[in-house]
């Protein structure tokens, strides 16, 4: 818990600030100090100051309510010690645009961002998240489910694909920056936060890059072999953290520990990864095990190429488990070869040169087999040829028919013996002289068979 001075708001380590030399207090909701937002404060006149909620590395977070629509939101204030340093300040305005070009429902959301004149604050409007970080949640339960394990991480994959996408590395991800909220009935709805140290590789802000060579930023516990030593990093850094959480969660321990952060690092870069722990193995699937420690290499190149291939071998690992190994897993992306018609219903297709129905009869409610079409009977439409319709609606009691399913009969005797171009002339000339069709049950069981023969003769044609 960092220690802040109430004299003039400097954070320090220290019992007495340095500068002043009162004695130091720790940061908590009910703390003053100055730059602090009061509460009922309003922000730029829209939003009002409910309460302080957090601390983070650059800043407070408040809570606040826009004045309007009553919509909650979470406002980040750099803190005033950094808010003097040009480098702290386009770090945070960094984080702002990073995640302002960021729509994935798994990534946090900014709305807003400035300077409030009045209290002198660089601020930042969030969405409201409610929840607790992944951090909080390993502190009670130090070893997750693989089901949930791989639940969680494949939504960070997907906040990390539309932020490769666009060029930018988060370069911080650890469980301190997952979010788990409870969405309509879904537990454990992933929000990536905090792009604190994003790195725009590529796109309009690659130029942006506050971060030179040689020096190293992060989390060590959770950092890729070549951003601890210093070098470029790319997406693929963001994945060997993932995997590092993956480990974590999976087993309730770091792969690499030490009492100092050298010595962390030296591990990241040269130490291989130690095999998960032999009492929770057992409970791991070894597909699940495999792609986690893919994730670790410290080839960046032998690692997944992305977090959406990434994403996809989770899932086979976990579909894998649930459905038994003899089972096909998940698939990328299938084959144009694997659609065939044999993969399409087969009910009601005596042949592929032949259709024929199979209704269900309103009166008893069963399924009526497949009829061939009666001999003689021919529909040839737009190119293509198949049996004709048996239909089984019976003639209304007032004797008159429908366009919809003429009798047997009516059909024969319009078609049979015309050239095949007079066909469709005829049955229009036939639905033209035929009274107004009255609407009922049976006509929306003829307009069914017509739609099922015509998505039935489509599909043998594609075949």
């Amino acid at each position: 818990m960092w220690q802040i001075c109430p004299h003039c708001g400097q954070r320090s380590d220290d019992a007495v600030c340095a500068d002043d030399g009162v004695p130091t207090e720790k940061i908590r909701a009910s703390t003053q100090f100055p730059g602090r937002l009061q509460n009922g404060y309003m922000l730029r006149d829209q939003y009002r100051i409910d309460g302080m909620v957090g601390v983070g590395g650059m800043g407070v977070v408040y809570r606040a309510v826009h004045s309007i629509t009553h919509q909650p939101v979470a406002i980040k204030v750099l803190w005033r010690d950094l808010a003097d340093n040009p480098q702290e300040v386009r770090r945070f305005t960094r984080e702002a645009r990073a995640a302002s070009v960021l729509t994935h429902p798994n990534t946090v959301r900014v709305y807003d961002f400035g300077r409030d004149e009045p209290s002198d604050s660089i601020y930042m409007v969030m969405e409201y998240l409610v929840g607790r970080k992944l951090s909080d949640l390993l502190a009670e339960q130090p070893v997750l489910e693989p089901t949930r394990a791989v639940h969680i991480a494949a939504q960070v994959c997907k906040s990390l694909e539309e932020a490769h996408g666009k060029g930018i590395v988060h370069r911080d991800l650890k469980p301190d920056n997952i979010f788990l909220q409870d969405v309509a009935g879904e537990k454990d709805f992933v929000k990536v936060l905090d792009f604190g140290l994003a790195k725009f590789v590529t796109g309009d802000f690659e130029r942006d890059n506050l971060t030179k060579t040689g020096y190293v930023v992060g989390s060590p516990e959770y950092m890729a072999p070549e951003q601890a030593i210093g070098s470029n990093v790319g997406p693929q850094a963001d994945l060997y953290s993932l995997g590092i959480v993956l480990y974590e969660i999976l087993t309730g321990d770091l792969p690499f520990d030490a009492v100092s952060t050298a010595q962390v690092l030296r591990k990241h870069i040269m130490d291989r990864v130690p095999d998960m722990p032999e009492d929770v193995r057992h409970s791991i699937p070894p597909k699940l095990q495999s792609v986690v420690m893919r994730c670790l290499e410290k080839d960046a190149n032998d690692r997944p190429p992305s977090a959406e291939v990434l994403r996809i071998h989770l899932l086979q690992a976990q579909d894998r488990r649930r459905r038994g190994p003899s089972e096909p897993v998940v698939r990328a992306a299938r084959r144009k070869s694997d659609l065939s018609g044999a993969h399409l219903p087969s009910a009601g297709v005596a042949a592929p040169g032949a259709v024929a129905s199979a209704v269900v009869n309103p009166e008893t409610q069963s399924m009526t087999q497949p009829t061939p079409a009666p001999e003689g009977v021919i529909m040839r439409r737009k190119g293509w040829e198949s049996g004709g319709v048996q239909p089984t609606t019976p003639t209304p009691p007032n004797g008159e028919t429908t366009a919809a399913v003429p009798p047997r009969d009516l059909a024969a005797e319009v078609t049979q013996g015309l050239p095949d171009d007079q066909d469709e002339a005829a049955l229009r000339r036939l639905v033209e002289q035929e009274s107004e069709p009255q609407v009922s049950g049976w006509m929306l069981v003829g307009i069914g068979i017509a739609a099922a023969v015509a998505v039935l003769a489509a599909a043998i044609l594609t075949k």
